[in-house]
C-alpha cells in the first residue's frame, strides 16, 4: 500500500537517536518568523537567537528524562523535531497499540475527513460471533446486534475511545479487504512509515505476536496525529454514545487532565500496560503537543502506571521549552541540551490488597 508523502514526519527526521541520546539544535522555534531569516549563534555557555523584532539568549537547559526503571519509553515534540527513546527498546507484545496500525490502514483505504460520515456497513451475523468471541477472552468490545448500521466515524470513535476489537474486525470489513490481505497491508506500511523493529500478527492485538518498540509506537503515534485531522479530532473523547451500547468511556489513563488529549491505550497479561499519549504543555499561552510512549508496565493499575510515567516525561521536558517573541507573535522555542539528553531512572511502586481483587480488561 502506498504511504502518503506527508507521513515521512519520523522521530528521526533531522535528530540523531542513538540509546536515549538526542542531539538537536540547540534553539528550535515552533513557528517559522516572516521576513528576514533568523540567525542563531552558540558558544558553551548560551544560544543566542536574532529573529527579526526581537533577540533572544538563553542558556542551554540539561534535559533529564526519567525513563521508566521498567521495560521502555520514548518520547517527541514535532513541532520543534525533538525526540528521543530510553536506552532500553526491547520489542515487545503492544496490545491495543496495534490498533493505530489498523486506523491508519483503513484511512488509507477510504479516506475521512472531519465531519464525514464516511462508508457503512450493516452488522451481519459474522460480527456478532467475533463479537461474542472476543468477549469470551475478555477483549474490550461494544455490544451489537445483527441489522444494526454502522459508518466509519462511529466505528472508528468505538475503537480509540472504548478500543472496540469487534469495532476493529468491521472498519477491516468496510475496506474490502480479507484478513491475510489487511494484515500484509499493516506489515507493509510499517516498513513504508520505517519501523523497522514492528511486526503485526492481527489486527486488534490480541496476539503476543504484535510486536513494536516504544521508539516505533511514538514513530506511528505522530505520523497518525499529524496527518489524520479526524484521528486527532476524537482521540480527546473521554465517553463516546453508540448506537446499541449507548455510552462507553475511554481506557486511555489521565484523559481529560493534566494536559492529556488520548491517543490509545492497550493491555493484556503479555504486554502489561502501555500507553502512547499526546499531552499539550502550555507556554505563556502557546500550546505545545507533545507525544509520550510507555510500554510494558506491570501491576494490576498497569494502565495508570503507564500514564503516570507518561506526564512524568512530559514534565522533564517541559523546562527545556521557552517562549520568545518573533515581531508580535510568540511562539515556542526548544532550550534543552544542544548535544545531549541525559537518561535517569524512576520507580513507581504499585500496592494492591488482598482483599481486593482487579480485573483488567484486555484492551
Amino acid at each position: 500500500m502506498n504511504v502518503p508523502a506527508r507521513a515521512s514526519l519520523r522521530l528521526t527526521t533531522r535528530m540523531i537517536i542513538s540509546l536515549g541520546v538526542v542531539l538537536a539544535l540547540p534553539l528550535l522555534l515552533i513557528t517559522t518568523a516572516t521576513g528576514s531569516a533568523p540567525t542563531t549563534t552558540t558558544s558553551s555557555t548560551s544560544t543566542t537567537s536574532t529573529i527579526p523584532g526581537t533577540t533572544t539568549t538563553s542558556a542551554p537547559v540539561n534535559t533529564v528524562l526519567p525513563w521508566p526503571a521498567q521495560d521502555s519509553a520514548a518520547v517527541a515534540i514535532p513541532s520543534l523535531e525533538v525526540s528521543a527513546g530510553s536506552p532500553n527498546q526491547p520489542r515487545v507484545p503492544i496490545a491495543s497499540l496495534t490498533k493505530l496500525m489498523t486506523a491508519w490502514v483503513v484511512l488509507q483505504k477510504i479516506p475521512l475527513a472531519v465531519g464525514q460520515i464516511g462508508s457503512c456497513l450493516t452488522v451481519n451475523a459474522q460480527d456478532v460471533a467475533f463479537f461474542h468471541q472476543n468477549l469470551s477472552i475478555q477483549e474490550s468490545t461494544v455490544k451489537i446486534v445483527v441489522g444494526e448500521r454502522l459508518c466509519e466515524n462511529t466505528l472508528f470513535r468505538g475503537l480509540f475511545v472504548h478500543s472496540a476489537g469487534d469495532y476493529a474486525e468491521m472498519l477491516v470489513r468496510l475496506t474490502g479487504m480479507n484478513n491475510a490481505a489487511f494484515l500484509k497491508a499493516m506489515n507493509a506500511d510499517a516498513t513504508a512509515l520505517g519501523l523497522s523493529q514492528t511486526h503485526y500478527a492481527d489486527y486488534t492485538g490480541i496476539s503476543t505476536g504484535d510486536l513494536s518498540t516504544a521508539q516505533d509506537v511514538a514513530t506511528l503515534t505522530v505520523d497518525l496525529m499529524t496527518s489524520q485531522p479526524f484521528i486527532d479530532s476524537i482521540v480527546s473523547l473521554t465517553k463516546v454514545h453508540l448506537p446499541v451500547a449507548g455510552w462507553v468511556g475511554s481506557y486511555t489513563p489521565y484523559i481529560g487532565s493534566d494536559g492529556v488529549v488520548g491517543v490509545k491505550s492497550g493491555y493484556t497479561l503479555a504486554s502489561g500496560g502501555c500507553v502512547a499519549l499526546a499531552i499539550n504543555v502550555t507556554i505563556g499561552g502557546v500550546v505545545v503537543p507533545t507525544y509520550e510512549v510507555v510500554l510494558s508496565q506491570p501491576g494490576a493499575n498497569a494502565l495508570d502506571v503507564a500514564g503516570a510515567h507518561a506526564l512524568q516525561l512530559m514534565r522533564a521536558l517541559r523546562p527545556s521549552l521557552t517562549l520568545v517573541r518573533v515581531a508580535e507573535v510568540k511562539t515556542v522555542a526548544w532550550i534543552g541540551s544542544p548535544s545531549l539528553v541525559t537518561p535517569t531512572t524512576t520507580t513507581t511502586t504499585t500496592t494492591t490488597t488482598s482483599s481486593t481483587t482487579t480485573t483488567i480488561p484486555t484492551i
